[in-house]
C-alpha cells in the first residue's frame, strides 16, 4: 500500500489521515481516495464542485486508484469509497474503529455465462471455472448466495469453485472464448460480449442489489442494498471533521443529481469510464442503466430505515460464514443535509 501511495502522494504522514482512532483537523481539506468516476469529473468539469468548495471554504482532493483499500488502509487518505460489505475487512486491517456515512452506488455485478451454457443459476456451477475482478468485492455477496441458494463456497483458493481473478475488462472475453465457465461481471466492461448476445446474464440479468432486494429486503422495491460504494472514514475523523463529512456528502449528493438529470450526457462525456467507444456500446449502456438498471442511488445521505436495511447484510454474511459471528456490525454515522 505504501509503495501504491508513494505514486499517488507520497509515503509520509499527512494531516487529518492519521493511523488508528486518532485522527487530526481536517482543517477544511479532505482526501479522498477512490476509483475513476464519470459522475467526479462531470462535477469538476461543469464547475459545480469548484463553485460549491468556494462557497463552504472546504476543499476536496482526491487520489484515483482501484486499491482503494489499500491506499486507506495505509493510512493515506481520510475517507475512502469501498463497499459495505467490505468495512469489517477494512476495519479489522486497519485496527481503527470506522464508520459509513454516506452512500452513492448500489452492488451492479452479475453472474453470466456463456451463450451455450445450460446452467440456469450458481447452483449449477459447481465445479466450475468462475472469473471475477476481485477476491473480495463482488466476489463476497456471490458466495453469500451460493452458500445461502445451494450450500456450496464461492471463494478464492478452495470451495466449490474455482475461482480465477483477472482485470473486469477480460472478464467477458475469458467467457466468450471458453476459458472460463460463467463470470462475475461489470455490464459496463462487459458491453461487447453482451451486446452481440456470445456471454448471456442469469438471474434475467438481475445485479447482486435487485437480487438482494427481491430476496432479503425488507422493502423489495429499494435496490439500494447491498453498496458498492460506501464513504468510509475513520469514526474519530467523522467526530472531530463534522462540518466537512457533511460537505463531502452534499457535494457527492450534487453528483448523483447531475446523474439523474444528466445521464446520457454524462455517457457521451466519459465513454471511457463505461468502457464504451462505439456509438452502439454507448447505446447499450444508456438502455442498460434505463431499462435494466441504474445502480447510481437517488441521494447519497443516510437515513436510519436505510441504515436498518443495509445493517441487515451484515447478518447475512454472519449466517453464512462471509465473517466471524463474533464480528461487530459496522457503524453509521447519519449526517443532516444541511
Amino acid at each position: 500500500a505504501c509503495a501504491m501511495a508513494l505514486l499517488i502522494t507520497g509515503c509520509g504522514s499527512r494531516p487529518g489521515a492519521a493511523n488508528g482512532g486518532d485522527a487530526k483537523e481536517a482543517g477544511g481539506v479532505i482526501r479522498m481516495v477512490m476509483a475513476p468516476d464519470p459522475v467526479w469529473k462531470w462535477l469538476e468539469k461543469q464547475g459545480i464542485k469548484q463553485k460549491m468548495e468556494a462557497e463552504a471554504g472546504i476543499k476536496v482532493q482526491t487520489s484515483s486508484s482501484w486499491d482503494e483499500f489499500g491506499a486507506y488502509a495505509g493510512g493515506h487518505a481520510d475517507v475512502v469509497s469501498a463497499a459495505s460489505y467490505e468495512v469489517p475487512d477494512l476495519e479489522k486491517q486497519t485496527g481503527a474503529k470506522t464508520t459509513i456515512f454516506g452512500k452513492y452506488n448500489s452492488d451492479r455485478s452479475i453472474l453470466a455465462v456463456p451463450a451455450s451454457s445450460i446452467a440456469q443459476t450458481i447452483c449449477d456451477l459447481k465445479g466450475k471455472k468462475i472469473v471475477t475482478h476481485s477476491a473480495v468485492s463482488i466476489t463476497i455477496m456471490w458466495g453469500v448466495y451460493a452458500r445461502k441458494f445451494c450450500n456450496l463456497d464461492l471463494r478464492a483458493g478452495g470451495g466449490d469453485y474455482e475461482l480465477v481473478v483477472t482485470d473486469p475488462q477480460n472478464a467477458a472475453g475469458l467467457i466468450q472464448r471458453g476459458d472460463a465457465d460463467a463470470g462475475l461481471l461489470l455490464p459496463d466492461f462487459s458491453i461487447p460480449q453482451l451486446s452481440s448476445g456470445a456471454v448471456k446474464p442469469l438471474y434475467d440479468s438481475k445485479s447482486v442489489s435487485q437480487i438482494y432486494a427481491e430476496k432479503f429486503s425488507s422493502n423489495p422495491q429499494d435496490a439500494t442494498h447491498p453498496q458498492n460504494n460506501v464513504f468510509v472514514a475513520r469514526k474519530a475523523w467523522v467526530e472531530k471533521n463534522r462540518e466537512e463529512a457533511i460537505f463531502l456528502t452534499k457535494l457527492w449528493d450534487r453528483g448523483v443529481q447531475e446523474w439523474a438529470r444528466h445521464r446520457n450526457e454524462i455517457i457521451e462525456a466519459y465513454p471511457e469510464d463505461f468502457a464504451a467507444e462505439k456509438p452502439q456500446e454507448k447505446a447499450f449502456i444508456r438502455d442498460w442503466v434505463a431499462d435494466k438498471y441504474d445502480w447510481f442511488v437517488d441521494t447519497t445521505f443516510l437515513d436510519q430505515a436505510w441504515v436498518n436495511s443495509e445493517t441487515k447484510l451484515f447478518e447475512l454474511m454472519k449466517e453464512t460464514g462471509r465473517v466471524e459471528k463474533d464480528t461487530p456490525t459496522p457503524h453509521f454515522t447519519i449526517l443532516p443535509k444541511s
